[in-house]
């Protein structure tokens, strides 16, 4: 510790009360003394500093979708950074969802939980505030107005035939957007995906089983808009001329092939969280906004021709 208090030119009680996450410390300096330790790799002693303060450094997170990879990755890099263990849950179906919250495994094993796009009913929030740790959730009420910034898009390229890809867990309640924004909606143009590549290629066929391909798809999980763009090319389809593609998440895979996607700004948004997860941890409250979605618009996005 004192190698680190040198090198950052403060006191190693600074150093200390710094990588520990209490207060104190100026934001400014935390960082810049978390950035020194991790460049020479020093590691907190946990177990001495848990039997002095009562902490775990551990923190649970809760995702439903670890496709969300960037939301995961900038939470996950922000705990290790300040110090903290990862225990990372899954729930990924109903079932898995039910069992976790009625056996409920972290008592008496984390300082807080993140919940990470998972949209937590009335009775979960309950449970987890029953732990009486901090809880922080990311929801995923951006993702209307992701899907607004999408639609927008697409309308003011004259696309009116608009399918809708819902991967994971999302229901069919964001038609409304569509509704809203003056878009037909065709029950055979709203579509169930696994958050996958191979469910994108599926989307496909169920579109191609129609009477007439859409003229644009929106898909809520990039790895399946990826799935559909791939798909299109290798039957001969031209994207954007024979239809537009836009992903409501901006994966590295999507941007690589030129995806028009609303990013999500998902890692910081997972940095932010925990931000405001460890302020929390030290008494404290934060103000700052979380950053906001915008539209990034690439090759797979152009007019809609004539038909």
């Amino acid at each position: 510790m004192s190698d680190v208090a040198r090198a950052a030119g403060v006191s190693a009680a600074t150093v200390s009360r710094a990588l520990r996450g209490e207060p104190g410390v100026s934001e400014a300096t935390r960082r810049y003394v978390t950035e020194v330790a991790k460049r020479m790799r020093y590691a907190i002693a946990r177990d001495a500093s848990s039997l002095a303060g009562g902490r775990r450094y551990a923190v649970a997170v809760l995702t439903a979708d670890v496709g969300r990879g960037d939301l995961l990755a900038g939470a996950e890099g922000a705990l290790r950074q300040a110090g903290y263990d990862v225990l990372l849950y899954v729930l990924r179906d109903a079932e898995a969802r039910k069992r976790f919250f009625e056996d409920l495994p972290l008592a008496r094993r984390v300082d807080g939980v993140l919940a990470l796009a998972v949209n937590l009913t009335d009775a979960e929030q309950a449970a987890l505030d029953g732990l009486d740790v901090p809880v922080v959730a990311v929801w995923d009420d951006d993702l209307r107005e992701a899907l607004r910034l999408a639609v927008g898009h697409l309308t003011g390229l004259e696309h009116r035939d608009v399918a809708l890809v819902l991967a994971g867990d999302i229901d069919e309640s964001y038609d409304e957007v569509l509704v809203a924004e003056g878009l037909p909606v065709r029950p055979e143009w709203t579509l169930w995906s696994s958050s996958t590549v191979a469910g994108g290629e599926q989307v496909v066929d169920a579109l191609l089983d129609g009477e007439r391909l859409p003229s644009a798809v929106i898909s809520t999980s990039g790895e399946v808009a990826l799935g559909v763009f791939l798909r299109l090319r290798r039957d001969g389809r031209d994207v954007p001329g024979d239809v537009s593609i836009v992903s409501l998440e901006g994966t590295d895979l999507a941007r690589a092939v030129g995806m028009t996607a609303v990013e999500g700004a998902w890692r910081e948004r997972g940095e932010h969280a925990v931000d405001v997860l460890l302020a929390r941890l030290r008494g404290e409250e934060t103000e700052a906004e979380p950053p906001s979605v915008q539209l990034v618009v690439r090759e797979s996005t152009g007019r809609r021709t004539g038909r």
